[in-house]
């Protein structure tokens, strides 16, 4: 029985990773209709440094599909705006066109509407190798530092000072979504860890 209460809080942990590891769909340019000649000749690629692509993540294209298509091209193709090879075409249904990206390593696109690679619609994501795995799945198993304890001060020391130091202010953005990402991986790895111990008793 205790086997059979070990595999169970196997499992458990299991299916904490695999919830803080779920694959993510990123929508290119970040917006309804992203896949288009851009303002700036440069936007898409702004838009693709500025994000973390990992194996098993998808890449939304959105646009209208009788005017335009995404071709999937190699680097070379990619540098001279050719879409006479392309890997792969993607068109899109029902105004989006859903891109996995199975791999680690560069993916290059372009657009298959006449003259628009050369204005700028194209793109180039690079996924991380698997063993750089998402980075709150990295902190999820690090250790944890207890908090720092604010020095106790006398009376006396609080009049000579202008008081206690301000709290930090919230971390936002990417570091922010990785502390709150870190967090919760934590709660599911005690959850499980508690879990595991209940059925260990139990049994």
């Amino acid at each position: 029985m205790a086997s059979r209460a070990a595999l169970l809080l196997c499992a458990s942990v299991v299916f904490a990773v695999a919830a803080c590891s779920e694959a993510r769909d990123f929508v290119v340019g970040g917006a309804s209709d992203g896949w288009k000649v851009p303002a700036q000749p440069d936007a898409l690629s702004k838009w693709a440094s500025a994000n973390r692509f990992h194996v098993g993540d998808n890449l939304v294209f959105k646009f209208d599909g009788a005017a335009d298509s995404v071709l999937e091209v190699s680097q070379d193709d990619y540098n001279g705006c050719s879409t006479a090879t392309p890997l792969a075409i993607h068109k899109a249904i029902t105004g989006a066109a859903t891109v996995p990206l199975p791999r680690s390593g560069p993916y290059y696109f372009v657009s298959g509407a006449p003259g628009s690679c050369a204005k700028g619609q194209r793109l180039v994501v690079v996924v991380m190798s698997e063993k750089h795995g998402r980075s709150h799945q990295r902190a999820f198993f690090a250790p944890v530092p207890p908090p720092a304890l604010a020095p106790a001060q006398s009376p006396l020391a609080s009049g000579l000072v202008e008081g206690p130091a301000a709290a930090p202010a919230p971390l936002t953005g990417a570091a922010g979504r990785t502390s709150a990402a870190a967090r919760s991986g934590a709660l599911l790895l005690l959850g499980a860890a508690v879990l595991g111990a209940v059925l260990v008793v139990g049994w």
